[in-house]
């Protein structure tokens, strides 16, 4: 069993722990073995719950833990005017009452029975409501059990109604029944009997040493890493001084948002003790200090052969999430980022995540145990390119992080008229929301973020079955939706899912959530209370079932080093400065009156990347000549590409070239439907493409020939005058461009490089054309 030994108050209680054991009878062998874990080779997380009265998950043995603060419980337990304590405890009534709620609405199954054992200090009178009995009372401690109410649920309140303000009640622990034996914290045991030839720690005893509920340590231990955003209180909580962080010694860590939060060293402790990396968020609003003492502890704390998931708040793109989500558009504003709020917001977002993995890495004297995320949105993945690519952020980045979810459009619920409604629509093809089309754009993520060198990653992820029109759980499609997560065709969803995304190129998924109730705003537990039976809970047995068949199969993925991948050596310029790009003075080249033969004529290279990234001059660089005639117009393209890839519908998304051709030299902004033309070239495919801009012309009358070469492919093109509808002559100026089109992982292309413009829209604007002098 693991204790917290890092404050002075732990350090005295496991001195006394120890001499206790000491004097105890020898354990067996098989007792000092510490438990098994197996959840280095899991591909799953796990997202905790806010730290609130009604989370059913119930992580601690002190059910107070979570209480609403007094304050907080306004006007209907607290009265009158209340003085407090720096740690939240009411150090004087004035002659009114301190009241809070412990817990609320759990499912009573979630408890165990038996009596409970409320400690505290100080003199007073105490009184409790809602489910709790006093059965009772005894010096500095009150036995208590819970009834149920008569929905089958537990809700408790506790009220100080006298207290002596000289020495007031304080320190109120709600304790559960029961104890573990020590060498198995994962299991809860009633009694000493239950722990033949080893100590029994009670928990009304050992609450200090023995912390964390065994029904809670059980769930979580089969999963690689727990995200603490929730249980840290990250939502809406503007904290930016390390001294005001959540405190050992706190009357509780429950509240509303802003307020709550469970102590840094209690996250770390968990991890430890689970052997589990944490995923730790920084609140929005931290100061450098913050940030670098947070660093420190858990370099100085944490288990050494643990990762740590390291990501700046939560979800700043959500506007839903006013105060992260405007800080980070105030600061870019403020910073001049971007004239569109929203685009300096990212821009923010990108350079202070960079900022923070850098004082992190300081503190970790290197990165090789960090994970460094940066959040992004499932459908935007624009957004994932513009904060990867700011100031060359992916160079510091090992995973962009989304939130897959699979459910049916608020549209189409009010058709929902029974749970087999519920599974139909939503492996329709018609619904956006599918499994199979969400996996579309997840596939167009991992693209993305390949392409950047970082992994994609799930920070949440699940069904998100919710009619937002109703406020009850007999309203609207609401009763389906819930028995639909209960229904065992779920637990087929779930693994068909996460299949899914291994398939598309996901890595770690982190599901969401810790078991939680079933309300109308929402199905989120992966069960609805912690010791719920599997046979009740097929969300959690299709996530335990995919842990069993499938270890992770990211690099590295089982060990405390982190395996990057490779970086871009090149990306667009534009999104490395956040400038957009603009339209420069037309490049001008004079071409040579000669025949095809072209190998005399000099050579220009196409050096602008204006989409995707590159790895290399082997991956994708080109040069191009050209001549002219009165047959028409030569070019010779020479292409270096590692690969040759052919298997889209569109040639643009496949190894191709693309040839522009403004005939009169007119340089309008848009297409003339005259002689303005986009042709595009792919090696095997006999058909020219011609843009849905260009005039409407038989591209038979084109003459070419592309071949494959040692280091990627070349194209010899000879487009007619009369295909171009004008007559030649020395001295004309024609607008030209050519471009190169590059995938090497099937799908969609990965990179464009230009001769000319600087943005890839010279599919629609002749003005991003360069010029062609016809020469004699």
């Amino acid at each position: 069993m693991k204790v917290i030994t890092h404050n002075k108050s732990f350090r005295k209680l496991f001195i006394l722990l120890c001499f206790t054991l000491c004097s105890a009878p020898a354990l067996s062998e098989q007792a000092r073995q510490a438990p098994v874990f197996v959840n280095q080779a899991s591909p799953l997380g796990m997202n905790t719950n806010e730290a609130m009265e009604v989370d059913s998950s119930l992580p601690f043995v002190d059910l107070f833990r979570f209480s609403l603060p007094f304050e907080a419980a306004r006007p209907w337990l607290t009265k009158g005017k209340i003085d407090y304590d720096k740690d939240g405890w009411p150090s004087n009534l004035n002659g009114g009452q301190a009241g809070t709620r412990f817990l609320s609405h759990i499912p009573a199954e979630a408890l165990p029975k038996g009596v409970y054992t409320v400690r505290y200090e100080g003199e007073g009178e105490m009184r409790y409501g809602g489910s709790a009995k006093l059965i009772k009372r005894l010096p500095g401690k009150d036995l208590i059990r819970f009834e149920p109410l008569a929905d089958k649920t537990i809700t408790a309140t506790l009220f100080i109604d006298k207290s002596n303000p000289k020495n007031y009640i304080r320190n109120i622990r709600v304790l559960m029944a029961g104890g573990i034996c020590i060498n198995n914290p994962f299991k809860r045991v009633d009694t000493a009997e239950q722990c033949p030839g080893q100590p029994f720690l009670s928990f009304a005893d050992h609450h200090r040493q023995v912390m964390f509920n065994p029904d809670y340590l059980d769930f979580m231990k089969d999963f690689k890493v727990v995200r603490f955003m929730n249980m840290s209180g990250i939502t809406r909580n503007n904290i930016k001084h390390w001294r005001d962080r959540p405190s050992l010694t706190s009357a509780t860590w429950g509240g509303p948002e802003g307020v709550r939060g469970v102590p840094i060293e209690i996250m770390v402790e968990l991890a430890n003790q689970l052997n589990i990396s944490p995923w730790f968020n920084v609140p929005h609003m931290a100061d450098d200090q913050f940030i670098s003492s947070f660093a420190r502890y858990v370099n100085q704390y944490l288990k050494p052969n643990l990762k740590v998931y390291l990501e700046y708040t939560n979800e700043a793109w959500n506007s839903v999430f006013v105060p992260q989500a405007e800080h980070m558009k105030q600061q870019g504003v403020r910073q001049k980022l971007d004239k569109d709020r929203r685009i300096a917001g990212f821009k923010y977002y990108s350079k202070q995540s960079v900022h923070i993995f850098r004082l992190w890495e300081n503190a970790f004297n290197g990165s090789s145990r960090l994970v460094r995320i940066m959040g992004g949105f499932t459908t935007d993945p624009s957004m994932t390119e513009t904060i990867l690519a700011y100031k060359k952020a992916y160079q510091y980045v090992d995973a962009l992080a989304i939130a897959p979810y699979f459910y049916i459009d608020q549209k189409q619920l009010p058709l929902i008229k029974s749970v087999n409604d519920v599974f139909t629509m939503m492996s329709a093809a018609d619904n956006r929301y599918s499994i199979d089309n969400l996996m579309k754009i997840i596939r167009n993520q991992a693209e993305v973020t390949k392409a950047y060198g970082v992994d994609l990653i799930a920070y949440e992820g699940g069904q998100h079955l919710v009619d937002h029109s109703t406020h009850k759980l007999t309203e609207g499609a609401t009763p389906f939706l819930v028995a639909a997560n209960r229904d065992p065709r779920m637990a087929r969803e779930y693994y068909r899912f996460l299949s899914a995304w291994k398939a598309v190129g996901g890595h770690l998924f982190v599901a969401f959530s810790a078991p939680r109730p079933f309300t109308w705003h929402g199905s989120w537990g992966i069960k609805e209370y912690i010791n719920q039976a599997n046979t009740e809970t097929p969300k959690y047995r299709a996530l335990m079932a995919f842990n069993r068949g499938e270890r992770c199969w990211w690099a590295a993925c089982e060990t405390s080093q982190q395996v990057r991948l490779p970086k871009p050596a090149f990306i667009p310029q534009h999104l490395v400065t956040g400038l957009a790009p603009t339209t420069p003075k037309p490049m001008s080249l004079g071409i040579k009156r000669q025949s095809a033969g072209l190998h005399g004529a000099k050579a220009h290279r196409l050096d602008k990347l204006i989409k995707g990234t590159i790895n290399s001059g082997n991956d994708l660089s080109a040069i191009w000549r050209a001549g002219w005639d009165k047959t028409g117009l030569h070019f010779w393209v020479g292409i270096e590409d590692d690969k040759h890839i052919k298997d889209s519908e569109q040639a643009w998304a496949d190894d191709s070239i693309e040839i522009y051709i403004d005939a009169d030299g007119s340089r309008q902004k848009t297409y003339d439907g005259v002689n303005d033309f986009q042709l595009t070239f792919r090696m095997n495919d006999p058909t020219i493409g011609i843009g849905g801009n260009s005039p409407k012309k038989d591209t038979k009358q084109i003459r070419s020939k592309m071949v494959k070469t040692p280091t990627g492919y070349r194209l010899e093109a000879t487009i007619p005058w009369t295909f171009l509808n004008i007559q030649p002559k020395a001295g004309a100026r024609l607008g030209f461009e050519i471009e190169v089109n590059d995938d090497d992982n099937s799908h969609q292309r990965d990179a464009k490089i230009s001769w000319n413009a600087t943005m890839d829209q010279a599919w629609k604007n002749p003005q991003l054309f360069g010029e062609l002098i016809l020469e004699n």
